[in-house]
């Protein structure tokens, strides 16, 4: 049987999914389905039986491990929800708040069992490594309106968080692992490095494609990027790593002779950089593969593509069973099954190398495509285009970084280099801008049949770009099934002719979106524009093409100016108090208590308390921490979880 390994990694992943996703509730019934199976495949595929067991051992094994984790770990961990407890670790990730505060991030042990916990600590000399002891108490993290920190957390083991300055600490003075600190810390003067030498949106791309810190890229450039097909590039994952092995292998093999020794610097570099990339789960997936594929000749044996997938697969989940269900693995792995796919094909395929390059690109987005729809409510059909055309010019200037990386970032040689490297940026930059502008460059999934569909027709084309070997006939057949993408949720969006409103609580501070056929408008009562990121998260998971139109209750003319950072669709109008910062901004606009004016869909009424909003001749006000529905007061200010309004009717999300 060939491909063992792959068998097996990929069985073992499924198991872990399934497992993860359901929150370990339907293990039996997964297991028991397994063997179900397992008996009709050993009757009805004969000369297969071996690739049936091997599957069924490592999917029964999966699920077990995720038992045995959520027992052992997560159960015990999740029991220390409301206790004080002592954390003895070291600091894994620290990031300052204000000027008062730090986010400190231990890695360490509770009560004999290893887990990472957050905590918000007073500002002190915390570094990377540090040996520290923390006593504080800690609750469940769950999502929350602003994040959904709960699922997040969940698929990266992540499971507790400590109190607002709440709890004590000490450090002991001791480093325990200064190697790892070292590079962590060149890591962070590169970061600084880049945005002074760089400024403005090159340099905040730039420092987050080499270093993985996008703290100062803005949320209305993250969103563009997404959807333009750009967002795996700025996200610190395996195309880096790549890149960075090959610079580096081209430099040693010109300056040094003896093959083992290249080898032996080469994988110091693939494992350094892992560690200066933060060990993502996709810089780590490629450091394995890349190990694996380097270590082949030391065995006798010919490296293979999936083999080498499916041991990452078991290497990367086997301590860490929820981390198949991160965005990350998924999209990682995803995607690179999508490659080795194609290059299994490719030989036998008709067609160019431009052909091939373009059946490999679309095979991707079809292979990430559930994923990418299950995760983010959308799918970028430019990522295509995209792959294609500008990922090539940004690892032009990923390649310029490696060289300020290599040679120690000395500013003498680090500037001029960084300089050069931004661009490339700036013009990949513009045609981001120009993509993400484009009616269907980004296919929002919200609603369920199209849903479906993407996931169908995905696994469809996948299928087929293995299968059919005639690459432009592959080509037509891929701009097909875009178009029906395009064509549904135009559909989807037609037919969407309830009108929505979303609430967004967080104490007295309040936004709501009112949402129609792809369309919105965004009230903020007394939020002050605190909650911008998760209107956006809903913009998005609403499937929102357009916002137009804004309401600000309070600080009108200084909110409104963060829209342009914080939100992706461009306003025409913001309607504000009286503010004596609106003047000389033509799209604010005064709209004072009594006046009214006419969205189309809705009509909008400023009051005392918030904004009322009438349509289909119900009138609802929009308050400070409550709605009042048909007369009928409903305090908000205590809600934790995005509600929408239906009918009369508030639920949960």
């Amino acid at each position: 049987m060939t491909r063992k390994a792959a068998w097996a990694g990929f069985s073992f992943w499924a198991a872990l999914m399934l497992a993860a996703a359901f929150r370990s509730e339907m293990n039996m019934v997964f297991l028991l389905t397994a063997f179900g199976l397992a008996a009709v495949g050993l009757a009805a595929l004969k000369k297969h039986r071996c690739h049936v067991i091997v599957c069924l051992v490592f999917f029964t094994v999966g699920i077990l491990l995720n038992g045995a984790y959520t027992r052992l770990v997560y159960n015990r961990l999740v029991a220390l929800d409301g206790q004080v407890v002592t954390v003895k670790g070291h600091i894994n990730d620290y990031s300052q708040i204000d000027g008062k505060y730090d986010r400190v991030v231990v890695d360490g042990k509770v009560n004999g069992i290893s887990c990472e916990i957050s905590f918000v600590l007073p500002y002190d000399d915390f570094r990377y490594y540090d040996e520290i002891e923390v006593t504080d108490e800690v609750s469940l993290i769950e999502d929350g309106v602003k994040f959904d920190s709960g699922t997040y957390n969940y698929s990266k083991g992540v499971f507790l968080q400590g109190g607002y300055s709440t709890g004590s600490y000490v450090l002991t003075g001791r480093s325990v692992n200064a190697v790892f600190r070292s590079v962590k810390l060149y890591r962070d003067k590169l970061f600084s490095l880049i945005t002074d030498t760089c400024q403005g949106r090159e340099g905040a791309f730039l420092g987050a494609m080499l270093c993985g810190d996008k703290s100062e890229m803005s949320s209305a450039m993250k969103t563009e990027l997404y959807r333009s097909g750009l967002g795996h590039i700025f996200a610190v994952s395996g195309i880096h790593l790549v890149i960075a092995v090959r610079f580096f292998s081209f430099i040693a093999q010109k300056l040094i002779k003896s093959k083992r020794l290249v080898y032996a610097l080469t994988l110091i570099e693939i494992w350094g950089f892992a560690v200066f990339a933060g060990l993502s789960v996709s810089v780590v997936r490629a450091a394995v593969m890349l190990t694996l594929t380097r270590s082949s000749f030391w065995f006798g044996r010919k490296s293979d593509g999936l083999n080498s997938l499916g041991l990452c697969a078991i290497l990367l989940t086997a301590f860490e069973p929820y981390a198949a269900i991160s965005p990350s693995f998924v999209l990682s792995f995803a995607a690179v099954l999508a490659i080795e796919i194609v290059s299994l094909s490719h030989r036998e395929a008709e067609g160019s190398k431009a052909e091939v390059s373009l059946r490999t690109s679309s095979a991707v987005l079809f292979a990430t495509a559930p994923a990418s729809a299950g995760f983010f409510g959308g799918v970028s059909v430019m990522s295509i285009v995209s792959n294609l055309l500008l990922v090539p010019v940004c690892t032009l200037s990923l390649q310029l970084c490696f060289a300020v990386l290599l040679t120690g970032g000395i500013p003498v040689i680090a500037k001029p280099l960084l300089r050069l490297s931004a661009l490339p940026v700036r013009g990949v930059l513009f045609c981001a801008d120009a993509l993400s502008l484009l009616d269907y460059c980004y296919v929002f999934t919200a609603h369920r049949a199209l849903y479906i569909i993407v996931i169908l027709s995905s696994l469809i084309m996948l299928y087929l770009a293995y299968r059919q070997k005639n690459g432009r006939r592959y080509l037509l057949l891929t701009l097909t099934v875009l178009a029906v993408w395009c064509a549904a949720a135009n559909i989807c969006r037609a037919a969407d002719n309830d009108i929505r409103i979303t609430v967004l609580p967080s104490g007295r501070k309040t936004a709501y979106i009112v949402s129609c056929q792809g369309k919105a408008v965004l009230f903020d009562v007394g939020a002050k524009g605190r909650l911008d990121g998760a209107a956006q998260r809903q913009l998005d998971k609403l499937g929102i093409s357009q916002m137009p139109y804004a309401f600000i209750s309070e600080q009108g003319a200084l909110t409104a100016a963060a829209y342009e950072e914080d939100f992706f669709l461009r306003l025409d109008v913001v309607f504000i108090g009286d503010d004596p910062l609106a003047d000389g901004d033509d799209k604010l606009m005064i709209l004072k208590e009594g006046d009214t004016a006419d969205m189309g869909f809705i009509s909008v009424t400023p009051t005392a308390g918030g904004y009322e909003v009438s349509f289909g001749g119900e009138k609802y006000l929009l308050g400070k921490g409550k709605i009042v529905i048909s007369s009928h007061e409903v305090d908000i200010s205590k809600e934790k979880t995005v509600l929408v309004l239906e009918g009369t009717t508030l639920r949960r999300t």
